[in-house]
């Protein structure tokens, strides 16, 4: 690791990361207050040190090579580390290891996350500021350092999913199980409302079906196939409401989690448990690693404490 901490030069990288995401030298110089010749040298020495060529002229700027592409990812995480070592600098500077950035998915939001926020404003001199977010998104945010805590989740029939990463602490909570909506006048409800079994979604393979982020997406057609069938997705909204909505004038079904249905179903709809046994969603706490600020913990354990009315174990 050595040998190649003094070949490789990590504001090079970094530089190389930005030629890609604006284009061109001039650009780079620009931005940074170089000039293009000191960008053309960083890139040339870089160049140099690889034993590639990284970056191909084109007539209309630059375009990086399949190496180049790959050094930039790694300038584009060296930029990101920086620029998380400058804001956390500033919250210390600032006193504000007491003010708490999450960020957690609409479904949290309106449940478990609402309590915690009005118990820690009346118990607790910490400052926590929500943010909805889906995973993906959240955990970018948390990797470039510009929210301290996420509350995430992954679908247990797609564990490849939301991997556990060598940055961050991810903290299992909960289990939320998913949940078929259907209309109360469906056989599907009316054999669930008499008999009270899980249902299997083989019953209502010849449905339309209403899906949500691509995630969920991936997740309503990995347990549509272990049921034997392909989902027709006629519809795709993040809206649980527009979801309740298309499911109530007869325009699909929809698998939602347990934690969306805790609010409010409306009296026309039966939300039914899923004859499978992957049919559910691990519940996630994930914070950067190393970050033990005492408030942070403070929330991580309020979190814990909220989600006991909400989850499984």
């Amino acid at each position: 690791m050595g040998v190649y901490m003094k070949r490789f030069n990590p504001q090079a990288l970094v530089t190389l990361w930005n030629v890609e995401r604006l284009g061109s030298f001039s650009a780079v110089a620009r931005e940074n207050g170089w000039s293009q010749p000191a960008i053309s040298q960083q890139i040339k020495k870089l160049e140099e040190d690889c034993g590639m060529t990284l970056v191909r002229r084109t007539a209309s700027g630059v375009e990086l090579t399949q190496a180049g592409l790959t050094c930039a990812r790694h300038g584009q995480l060296i930029d990101s580390r920086l620029t998380q070592v400058v804001e956390d600098l500033q919250h210390l500077r600032s006193d504000h290891s007491s003010h708490i950035r999450l960020v957690a998915p609409p479904s949290a939001c309106s449940t478990f996350i609402a309590r915690v926020l009005v118990h820690m404003s009346w118990s607790s001199d910490v400052r926590v500021t929500l943010t909805q977010m889906e995973p993906p998104e959240a955990m970018a945010s948390l990797s470039q350092g510009s929210v301290d805590c996420a509350i995430t989740f992954r679908y247990n029939a797609l564990p490849e999913f939301m991997q556990s990463h060598e940055d961050f602490n991810m903290e299992q909570f909960g289990r939320d199980p998913l949940l078929l909506l259907v209309r109360k006048s469906s056989d599907v409800a009316k054999d669930y409302q008499r008999n009270r079994q899980a249902v299997n979604l083989s019953s209502v393979q010849s449905q339309q079906w209403i899906a949500g982020c691509t995630m969920c997406q991936a997740n309503l057609l990995r347990l549509s196939q272990a049921a034997g069938f392909t989902p027709n997705i006629t519809h795709s909204t993040d809206d649980y409401w527009a979801t309740q909505n298309l499911v109530e004038v007869g325009m699909g079904v929809s698998i939602v989690p347990r934690l969306a249905t805790l609010t409010h179903v409306r009296e026309s709809l039966e939300a039914c448990p899923i004859r499978d046994a992957n049919a559910f969603r691990s519940v996630f706490f994930v914070m950067r690693r190393g970050d033990d600020r005492p408030s942070l913990r403070q929330v991580r354990a309020e979190v814990r404490r909220a989600a006991r009315k909400y989850l499984l174990e």
